[in-house]
């Protein structure tokens, strides 16, 4: 069992820092997992869970001293039932997390004891394991992906969960970078601020400056062709050619990478797609050292409506956001919001459509 715990702990530690979402509750799962990893290095007894208090939790997710912090600021604070519904959506949203666990038959889990109040009786909280039941995973795994619905849901639900859906981010392994992304990225990652960063944004900034000079050069061609005798008309015709050519480079590469630190999700630009690949994403992150990480990843959902394929697409020109998600079979119909902190999307169309598509 011991292993076990370690297993899923080191399993948990390890995509808490791959996928890290720039949120407290994230920091206060990390927080937790290691000091349980601590308990495997500095005990030789088996595994005993190390537990915090919610001061404890929050001073250190916050780098403050534990005295500093008031009890019912930590209380607030640090809520158990978020703190595992935090738990539960991260495992749910990394398909790699997600399959590791099913694979080692166990999860984690936050575990809570009451407190009896005063000072000296604090609640605490730690973290534990807990058993799959595999069979039962799999069978709402299919119930989900076929949009089966149970015979008790009302009306309310039914409109509800055709409201809504949940995106699915894939897993590293199933990207295929293309030529251009080797070049740079490191596994589908890159960080900013290492010389590969550096060398792309140089890249970036090159690219900028010589669309500039295309467009200018161009346009000094077409206003002194009179006073160029010696040249010809095919070769003005060349110079013109290059302007749309700098215009598709300057609205396909150079804009999507500038807005990237802004937006954190863009559409891969010209180049970053394998040729072989239809769909796919550009993610921005903080690592643990708080640096801008970016990665090649694909968002993805199952359409509520017609059970339809959903990806990452422009927003313009009917919606306001700049990424929405559309199903491939009704890309204007049905649409949904993208919120890819919780990885949940809501329908942007008229309520009444929804309610006709109940028979």
């Amino acid at each position: 069992m011991e292993n076990k715990h370690l297993d899923v702990f080191n399993e948990l530690n390890s995509q808490l820092l791959s996928y890290p979402r720039n949120t407290l509750w994230d920091e206060y799962l990390k927080i937790i997992v290691k000091e349980q990893l601590k308990q495997f290095k500095y005990s030789q007894i088996g595994f005993e869970p190390e537990k915090l208090s919610r001061q404890q939790i929050y001073a250190r997710a916050k780098k403050i001293e534990d005295s500093k912090v008031d009890s019912q600021t930590a209380k607030n604070a640090v809520n158990t039932s978020k703190l595992k519904a935090n738990l539960e959506a991260f495992i749910n949203s990394q398909p790699d997390c997600k399959k590791a666990f099913l694979q080692l038959n166990y999860r984690p889990i936050i575990i809570a004891s009451t407190s009896d109040g005063g000072p000296k009786n604090k609640a605490l909280i730690w973290m534990d394991i807990e058993a799959i039941d595999e069979g039962e995973v799999q069978h709402e795994q299919i119930l989900k992906a076929t949009g089966v619905e149970s015979d008790g849901d009302t009306e309310d639900e039914y409109a509800e969960n055709l409201n809504s859906i949940t995106y699915e981010r894939k897993a590293a392994s199933e990207i295929k970078p293309s030529l251009f992304t080797r070049l740079f990225f490191n596994k589908g990652e890159l960080k900013i601020l290492s010389f590969r960063g550096v060398l792309l944004m140089i890249l970036l900034m090159l690219s900028f400056l010589l669309d500039i000079f295309i467009a200018i050069f161009s346009l000094l061609v077409i206003l002194l062709l009179n006073d160029l005798p010696d040249f010809k008309l095919w070769q003005a015709i060349i110079f013109v050619a290059f302007i749309p050519l700098a215009y598709l480079n300057w609205r396909y590469f150079f804009v999507p990478l500038y807005r990237l630190p802004y937006y954190r999700v863009i559409k891969a630009p010209m180049f970053f797609a394998n040729i072989n690949v239809v769909n796919a994403d550009i993610e921005m992150y903080w690592d643990k050292d708080k640096l801008n990480v970016a990665r090649v990843t694909e968002f993805t959902a199952t359409c509520s409506i017609c059970s339809g394929l959903i990806e990452l697409a422009n927003g313009k020109p009917d919606q306001k956001q700049p990424l929405v998600g559309r199903c491939r079979e009704a890309p204007h119909a049905h649409v949904y919001s993208f919120d890819r902190m919780s990885m949940k999307g809501c329908f942007l169309g008229e309520l009444g459509y929804l309610c006709d598509m109940k028979v």
